[in-house]
């Protein structure tokens, strides 16, 4: 049996915190950074509900390009837009409370070190240990927030595409292509945020320890692999309710 003792030595210039929070810590970033890879641009891009969404969108942008009458795109756009902004606030909410959870870490941490499997840490690891929430909330901000701005760019391109006639047919549907383009870069900011969103709530388990993190972490990843690729959604998706 290998002697683990070290993964609880004291950090040099963090001594509240041991090597197994660092490990814990670098295991959450590489399933954020991997999983948004995997989603994004990974081998399987091709078949996440992401991408799928990606080739609906452009279709939706060519139609609309077709139609005299844009008030649905219109209203479908700010319905997004509003999506996006509700997240944002949202997650400004959730921001003040993890710094509110802050000023009461002392409270806070005796009845975390008091739950089941929990590492004893005192006020200033708990502390520490809630950065990394805030870090990823405020991740999930700027992804929402710059996700409402493109929604916002994309309805202007919308009311940019010229209407649809024999003269202008391959100028609006250029329009029409560029708009579904921006649409899906603001649909993948948006998704990128709800990601960080779930792992803000997977990381809250790191004021139990360090293994509570690698657990939760672990949890949320397989729950977006399900999701992105295993969905009753996804196959709605791909048609195949439809077809039956």
């Amino acid at each position: 049996m290998p002697d683990l003792a070290f993964l609880y030595t004291p950090l040099a210039r963090i001594p509240e915190l041991t090597v197994l929070d660092l490990i814990a810590v670098v295991w959450l970033v590489l399933l954020v950074t991997g999983m948004s890879w995997y989603v994004d641009t990974g081998p399987r891009c091709g078949g996440s509900a992401s991408t799928i969404m990606r080739t609906k969108r452009m279709i939706w942008m060519e139609e609309m390009a077709r139609r005299e009458v844009r008030i649905m795109d219109g209203a479908l756009i700010r319905g997004l837009q509003q999506g996006s902004s509700f997240f944002a606030s949202t997650a400004l909410i959730c921001l003040g409370g993890l710094l509110a959870m802050m000023g009461q870490a002392e409270r806070l941490a005796e009845v975390a070190d008091s739950m089941p499997f929990a590492h004893p840490s005192g006020p200033d690891a708990f502390r520490i240990r809630l950065i990394v929430p805030v870090v990823m909330i405020v991740f999930s901000f700027f992804k929402f927030a710059w996700a409402q701005r493109l929604f916002g760019y994309c309805s202007v391109m919308i009311g940019a595409v010229p209407e649809w006639c024999a003269e202008n047919e391959s100028k609006a549907l250029s329009a029409a292509r560029d708009a579904g383009q921006l649409n899906w870069l603001a649909a993948r900011s948006f998704a990128r945020g709800l990601r960080g969103l779930y792992f803000t709530l997977g990381s809250l388990a790191f004021l139990i320890g360090p293994l509570a993190l690698v657990a939760s972490a672990s949890a949320v990843a397989l729950i977006i692999y399900r999701r992105e690729f295993r969905s009753e959604s996804r196959s709605a998706m791909l048609g195949e309710y439809g077809e039956r």
